[in-house]
């Protein structure tokens, strides 16, 4: 959502001024909900835990409390609150989804048959994303990314954060079921590596480069690649000049950021072109925006037969200019440029069984039918992965357990699905549908985020045009206050790497989006991805990125989208 002023907004976001006066209004709610957080959250030793498939639980986990069916009534107290908090956004909307006496005391509703009060219900999560004392999904994204890094796919640290979620959420989280289920996945490892360009004017004649090895790439040879380098803006140029310009050197991608589906392409597929001409390595200019001069951010890359590493924006044009001095031959000092690369990557293919992370929130009246909430948990090598993906799996958790403290059990389950294995091959999402393949009709819904969670703005929506309209509707008569209600129509195959088969299988899809912090920017605007791609597979995603306020807003949002979704 937009401030009520038009101005940048800074690390530290303020509440919105609507959202002071609603937490006012419902001051005497938020007391005691404060204090029912507070407990729940407090440090306890906890036994070592191995998660288990689904199967094995035959009842809920500890602290499993039934949660009242869809018709029973709200507490006195939560209905005032809900009233104060959300009765003028809610008025003249029901009928817009066929629910009816949602702003009654539901006391005076039938006990069988009724239609849920989901406005009630929905209200309540737009009030809770107004408490500021709720800060559970950073707390806890910061709690996991301290005690165990980044998540690399097949790496120990990545199962141990899995463990971590499943034990957390089973043993905090009333009405959650977590569990693991099993993916085959490959492990690249990094190794050693380095990159230095000679220049034979500078103190001992070179200059040692920041580089990161992309993911999947080969190693070079253990002596390392030592060639000059040949700089290309294009695949288009790079097969103008062919073999005899490019056999036997290393190619440099050097190119502006246009947007990352723009750009994404020289890095995935810049060494398997190369290696049609003969070059011996690959370095690709790092795909972020052009204010991030020094920054190296890595990524994955199609294999190939010779190695692939990104370089900053800074060290990419100064190949670049010295190439150019050298080719203009106007002194003797400038130099064509040369480089060493040593990378020591290695690939085991299928290396070890890892495992998605599931948290279920069972339905009330239709529990076999599922509503999807993800993100993926795994992470490259570098920084902790606490914005790409952590926060976008941990929003889908905090959405779930919102839901889940109302009191008030969605009508169909809402899943939540920590996804393995975005950044290379999808493992988790394919073998999530193989294991489900029976099952994916019982899917009405699925949501991802993996754009960075900021300040909610809406959904991308890939679904039947009737189904569009109506979330329209909701979105913007009843989340305006907390933002998240905004519905574009996407007309792709999938707005989510990883539903992307559930998509194609005719499940109705949406991608969670977010205001751009820095500037404002939405959807559509050209610098709306600038600030995600910053820090995107770079050392700096780290939880500074990640705003505590932003993130429990956001979550606040997607649990009110997911819960009238799931009535629908």
């Amino acid at each position: 959502m937009m401030p009520d002023e038009k101005k940048p907004i800074p690390w530290g976001l303020p509440p919105l001024r609507s959202e002071v006066l609603e937490r006012q209004a419902a001051a005497a709610v938020h007391s005691s909900s404060e204090t029912n957080e507070k407990a729940q959250t407090a440090d306890t030793e906890v036994p070592e835990y191995h998660p288990e498939p689904m199967d094995h639980y035959t009842h809920g986990p500890p602290g499993y409390k039934s949660l009242a069916p869809h018709s029973e009534t709200l507490k006195t107290s939560h209905r005032v609150g809900i009233f104060l908090a959300g009765a003028t956004l809610l008025g003249g909307t029901a009928f817009l989804f066929g629910f009816s006496g949602c702003l009654m005391d539901r006391d005076s509703m039938s006990m069988e048959g009724a239609r849920p009060c989901v406005m009630g219900v929905v209200g309540e999560l737009v009030q809770a994303g107004s408490n500021t004392s709720n800060t559970v999904a950073w707390d806890r994204l910061a709690e996991m990314t301290d005690l165990y890094g980044h998540r690399m796919t097949a790496s120990e640290a990545y199962d141990r954060s899995a463990e971590w979620v499943v034990r957390t959420a089973n043993e905090q989280d009333a009405n959650l079921t977590a569990y693991t289920e099993p993916v085959w996945v490959d492990e690249w490892k990094r190794g050693s590596e380095s990159l230095r360009l000679f220049a034979p004017s500078r103190p001992g004649g070179q200059v040692q480069l920041q580089m990161l090895g992309l993911g999947n790439s080969v190693g070079t040879p253990p002596d390392g690649v030592d060639a000059p380098v040949i700089p290309v803006h294009s695949f288009e140029e790079l097969r103008q000049l062919g073999n005899a310009t490019i056999a036997g050197n290393v190619v440099l991608y050097n190119f502006p950021f246009t947007g990352y589906g723009q750009t994404a392409r020289m890095r995935s597929q810049g060494a398997r072109e190369a290696e049609k001409y003969g070059a011996r390595a690959v370095l690709v200019r790092t795909l972020a925006p052009d204010t991030s001069f020094h920054s190296v951010h890595t990524g994955s890359s199609a294999r190939a037969t010779i190695p692939a590493a990104a370089i900053s924006l800074s060290d990419a044009n100064l190949i670049e200019r010295m190439y150019e001095r050298a080719k203009a031959g106007t002194s003797l000092d400038h130099v064509f440029p040369r480089v060493k690369l040593v990378m020591n990557a290695q690939l085991r293919e299928n290396a070890k069984q890892s495992a998605n992370v599931i948290i279920d929130l069972k339905g009330s009246e239709l529990p076999n039918e599922i509503v999807l909430l993800s993100g993926h948990f795994d992470s490259w090598d570098v920084g902790v992965g606490a914005m790409d993906d952590g926060a976008g799996a941990f929003l889908a958790w905090e959405a779930a357990r919102m839901i889940a403290r109302t009191g008030y059990a969605p009508r169909r389950t809402i899943r939540v699905v920590m996804w393995n294995n975005e950044e290379t091959q999808q493992r988790g999402a394919r073998a999530y549908f193989e294991k489900h393949r029976a099952e994916i009709k019982d899917h009405k819904f699925a949501v991802e985020s993996d754009i960075g969670v900021f300040e909610p703005w809406g959904l991308a929506v890939a679904a039947d045009k009737n189904v569009v309209q109506r979330m329209r509707a909701f979105g913007k008569h009843l989340l305006h206050s907390l933002g998240g209600g905004n519905i574009t129509s996407v007309d792709v195959e999938s707005p989510g790497e990883d539903i992307a088969l559930l998509c194609k299988s005719g499940v109705p899809c949406a991608g969670f989006l977010s205001v751009n912090p820095e500037n404002n920017a939405v959807p559509g605007d050209p610098h709306w991805e600038d600030h995600y791609f910053r820090y995107h597979h770079a050392n700096s995603d780290r939880m500074e990125v990640v705003d505590k306020h932003q993130l429990r807003r956001s979550a606040a949002s997607l649990a009110a989208w997911a819960y009238v979704i799931a009535d629908l």
